[in-house]
């Protein structure tokens, strides 16, 4: 418990709770003022609320204040500090004749000789200020009056427990609403910097003038992630990094720094002992009170920091803003750790992918692009793959296969399955319906789990007597290859595909055959290039022979930059895979 009863933290924080410090006159109060005028006789009459620092005039008949002047006077210049600081009531002819009032800077500078008060409280018993009337001669207070005077304290005190409860009965309806309006943070996708902007958004609609949000980084840094003040725009966010430090007297570092909730409510007052950039920032916004809450998922470590600044002219932050703000954070942990954990399984997958689809071999008598576009980037990465190498004997095999799943176990177990069609196929020399088997297999006694379509298709040296290649391949429910012709015409190489790998690993593979001549190019793909929401197989397929008829003509690698822009969407909703293969005349 503080020993100055006007400075006690819990007294202010009563005060603040009202939020009567700078409110404008209300008649509920001044009503009661005129009536003390007129019953005791006084030319002036005053509801006050004291902070630590000044006697605010919540009414105050009587008194003619020059325009712009705030209706206040500091707490060394009132007489209420004395009622403050006892609790008790104060009645005094003449201000003068007393020791412990007689040096009051009020006598010379507004005239008081006698003056009565007594405590306003809170509903939970901390004094507030006072109720009083003042007289500028010396006035006997008779037993009535000061009855009079200390009943309408009393129902200044209810006005101010009503109002009280008005407060909180709004700060429960906005709670409620904050509620309601904080699952919009489910909504804003799983990319981090989308969840922290709306974190940011929803913090000044319902707690302030400004907000930051700082994410924890790797040595102990915050980073400015996020910024939004009142006008709804963003506010450029600075990303140069700050120290977190357990020293630092207040704000984002020392929040993170505890994982404790901060409340500051005279911005100003605690500048002094802050950082250079830290005081200019806050002086800059016009800083007058801040809340900054940590962003911790339960169980785990701070992830980053909430901050809502309020400026002159809105009410002080109190501890129901404070309950509102953890209200914001706690739903945005929860968001923004399932962002990080989803950022981190795509860049693991995504490197997986990047580091097994290698550049494809450059035989004399084909020519090969590939290419793997992942989904946009709020999609989790799937397991779509493509691979090409050349076999022992000098024909190339090819092969595209879609692992069912879009994460982390997908990405992984794209890459087994890879690597078991590529060592079975390079290791036998196998046909390709035969790899198909001995993959399916190998990977049921392995107990890989997983199912998936693939496409194997070898490509064997030209045949001088045919004067093509030959083209062999096997299906497991994988989309069928496309052929473009010399003449820009496109057919599909359909063929009933077999069923999926992981389904029945005993079940014996079709294998097919076409001629592959010179300058025709044969399209492998994974549905990623032809499934679209809204349309089905066939109207996907029929868009991409569309999309590669009458691209003959083009280099390979720009006939597969084409054969993507025609077909993604904008905003790609699945993986692609694809191997575009060109024969080329045989080397004299």
């Amino acid at each position: 418990m503080s020993s100055d009863p006007i400075r006690s933290p819990q007294r202010l924080a009563a005060v603040a709770r009202t939020r009567l410090l700078d409110s404008p006159p209300e008649a509920e109060f001044d009503r009661l003022t005129e009536l003390a005028r007129a019953l005791l006789s006084a030319p002036f009459a005053f509801v006050t609320v004291v902070d630590d620092r000044r006697s605010y005039w919540k009414s105050c008949l009587g008194v003619n204040l020059p325009p712009g002047v705030p209706p206040q006077n500091t707490v060394e210049e009132s007489f209420c500090q004395y009622v403050v600081s006892s609790g008790e009531p104060l009645v005094l002819a003449d201000v003068r004749e007393v020791p412990l009032t007689r040096a009051n800077p009020s006598i010379e500078s507004m005239g008081v000789v006698a003056w009565a008060g007594f405590p306003v409280r809170t509903p939970d018993g901390e004094v507030l200020g006072t109720f009083c009337v003042v007289d500028t001669q010396v006035h006997e207070w008779s037993d009535t009056d000061v009855a009079m005077l200390a009943h309408l304290a009393a129902v200044a005190s209810d006005q101010v427990a009503l109002r009280i409860a008005l407060a909180d009965a709004e700060r429960q309806r906005q709670r409620a609403e904050l509620l309601d309006r904080s699952a919009t943070l489910l909504t804003a996708g799983l990319e981090i910097d989308d969840v922290l902007d709306a974190v940011g958004k929803l913090a000044v609609d319902a707690l302030g003038d400004h907000a930051a949000v700082h994410t924890v980084q790797p040595g102990g840094v915050l980073r400015l992630a996020a910024a939004r003040s009142r006008n709804g725009s963003p506010r450029p966010a600075r990303r140069a990094p700050v120290r977190i430090g357990t020293g630092d007297a207040q704000g984002p570092g020392r929040v993170a720094a505890t994982g404790h909730s901060e409340l500051v409510t005279d911005v100003p007052a605690t500048l002094a002992p802050l950082d250079e950039p830290v005081r200019r920032a806050a002086e800059a916004l016009g800083a007058v009170s801040s809340v900054s809450v940590p962003l911790r998922p339960p169980g785990a470590d701070v992830l980053g920091v909430l901050t809502v600044v309020r400026t002159a002219g809105s009410p002080p932050h109190d501890a129901g803003d404070v309950e509102l703000a953890e209200v914001i954070a706690g739903r945005a942990a929860l968001v923004l750790d399932n962002a990080r954990r989803f950022g981190q399984e795509r860049d693991f997958s995504l490197r997986l992918q990047e580091a097994l689809l290698t550049p494809p071999p450059q035989p004399e008598h084909l020519a090969m692009a590939v290419r793997y576009s992942p989904a946009e980037r709020r999609t989790a990465v799937g397991g779509d793959w493509y691979d090409a190498f050349l076999l022992p004997g000098g024909a190339t095999a090819l092969v595209i296969g879609d692992v069912t799943g879009h994460d982390r176990t997908a990405a992984v177990a794209m890459g087994q399955l890879r690597g078991l069609i590529r060592a079975i196929a390079y290791d036998t020399d196998a046909a390709p319906a035969e790899v198909l088997e001995r993959s399916d297999i190998a990977a049921a006694g392995l107990v890989m789990e997983t199912t998936a379509t693939a496409l194997v298709a070898r490509i064997d040296r030209p045949d001088p007597g045919s004067g093509g290649r030959v083209l062999r391949w096997s299906n497991a429910g994988h989309p069928a290859p496309a052929l473009l012709d010399t003449d820009g015409q496109v057919r599909l190489l359909d063929t009933k595909p077999n069923r999926m790998l992981g389904v029945e690993p005993a079940v014996r593979r079709d294998e097919h055959t076409a001629l592959l001549r010179e300058g025709q190019t044969l399209l492998l793909f994974t549905d990623g290039l032809i499934e679209r929401r809204g349309a089905d197989y066939d109207q996907g397929i029929a868009a991409l022979l569309q999309a590669l008829a009458g691209l003959h003509e083009l280099p390979l690698e720009d006939l597969a930059d084409t054969l993507l822009r025609r077909l993604q969407p904008a905003v790609a909703e699945d993986d692609v895979a694809l191997i575009a293969v060109r024969a080329m005349p045989e080397p004299t």
